[in-house]
């Protein structure tokens, strides 16, 4: 098993184990501040000090990675959060704390998320095989799909029994931890680094290689796109709950979590389910949400766990490929770039999700939303197997590319 037999994975990923699961606490919490304490306006405030942060400064936290000591990046991302997080508990502890700083607070911790992110996303394929990636990439998997059932759980019960404030203690605590974890690791020195004319290469040739290196500006066309489409699925469970099922807030966190255990599931598997085939899984995801709305109650509850499954093993198969085919050097700026790219159109599929449940109802909804998930496949997921040893021609043939490829 990977987490027995690489030491220095098993070390980061405990670290994000806990971590995930202190965001997930922090995330409903600031949440439910928000609507407490200022209502739908700032929520919205709240939302997009989390969002805005992570479009910007996530190529350049790419950059970061590419270039400077991951383990100390890493490190320090997780120390600036531990003390962000406790400067909101300071806040949050008051009875009336100042709500432009707390959005300010929130905006650095993103900030350093952006960082974090991307580095240790470059980190991975360097701290295990080639034949080990869709375990470990599945495993990362599993780290957010535990953060998304734990996490705020652990939030409400721990609001409902002391304060708000608290939460932001305990993720103090997860940084702590995780920090503690990346301190015992060694991590190899970033390829870029190597080269004092690697630090002169811009954005630019970040951009240029979406289009040198082939198959790659197709991925990254599939996942932003498909962010955008599935975006509004959480709102539309809700109205599935409401409108169509006739149900209360139970019904809905049950249909909520069956997505997040099938999610669970598929990134436990995703080791052995992940065989190379990109589109199949989208395609699945898509049938599955395109009949989700349609069916009675326990036919959209297995529809909903299949679906995680799905999401989870195609997340994997993406992963796995994206970084089998980017040049080694360019790792962190890649990720930087795919994160700000697909967290940019994130905001405007939720913005269509009203509007859309509005001319197609519940079940139409649903079908727009499978369908718009099948057709990205075809027209992104074409290639056949991941294109290994393609950074070297990029390199000779694509001048924003540094030669050195380690």
């Amino acid at each position: 098993m990977l987490l027995r037999t690489a030491s220095t994975f098993r070390r980061l990923w405990v670290g994000q184990f806990v971590s995930t699961i202190g965001d997930g606490m922090q995330r409903i919490a600031l949440l439910w501040w928000a609507k407490h304490h200022g209502g739908n306006g700032l929520l919205v405030a709240v939302a997009l000090s989390t969002i805005v942060p992570t479009i910007v400064c996530s190529p350049i936290g790419g950059w970061f990675a590419d270039h400077l000591d991951r383990r100390i990046l890493m490190a320090g991302a997780d120390l600036a959060r531990l003390g962000l997080s406790a400067l909101l508990a300071v806040l949050l502890f008051g009875s009336d704390p100042p709500v432009a700083l707390v959005c300010v607070l929130v905006a650095a911790a993103s900030i350093a998320a952006a960082v974090f992110d991307p580095t240790y996303r470059a980190a991975v394929p360097t701290i295990v095989s080639d034949e080990q990636l869709p375990a470990a990439n599945g495993l990362d998997m599993a780290n957010g799909a535990v953060g998304g059932l734990v996490g705020p759980l652990a939030g409400g019960a721990l609001i409902a029994v002391t304060d708000v404030g608290w939460v932001m203690v305990a993720n103090a605590a997860t940084f702590a931890w995780s920090a503690s974890c990346i301190a015992t690791c060694r991590l190899p020195r970033p390829v870029g680094a190597a080269s004092s004319g690697a630090r002169r290469v811009r954005l630019w040739g970040t951009l240029g290689a979406l289009r040198a290196v082939p198959g790659i500006g197709r991925l990254v066309a599939l996942a932003t796109t498909l962010n955008m489409v599935v975006a509004p699925v959480p709102m539309m469970i809700a109205a599935l709950a409401v409108d169509r099922l006739d149900a209360g807030p139970a019904t809905f966190g049950a249909l909520e979590m069956l997505l997040s255990a099938g999610l669970l599931a598929g990134s436990i598997a995703s080791g052995v389910l992940a065989r190379g085939r990109l589109a199949v899984p989208f395609h699945v995801l898509g049938v599955c949400l395109a009949v989700t709305g349609a069916v009675p109650v326990a036919g959209a509850a297995v529809a909903l766990v299949v679906g995680g499954v799905a999401i989870a093993v195609a997340n994997t198969e993406a992963m796995t490929r994206f970084q089998r085919s980017v040049p080694e050097q360019m790792h962190g700026r890649m990720f930087g770039l795919l994160g700000s790219l697909s967290e940019g159109l994130r905001p405007a599929g939720l913005a269509l999700g009203a509007p859309l449940l509005a001319i197609a109802g519940v079940s139409g909804a649903f079908a727009v939303i499978g369908g718009g998930v099948v057709v990205a496949t075809i027209a992104f997921a074409r290639d056949p197997r991941p294109l290994l040893g393609e950074g070297i021609r990029v390199a000779r043939d694509h001048p924003g590319v540094p030669e050195t490829l380690g």
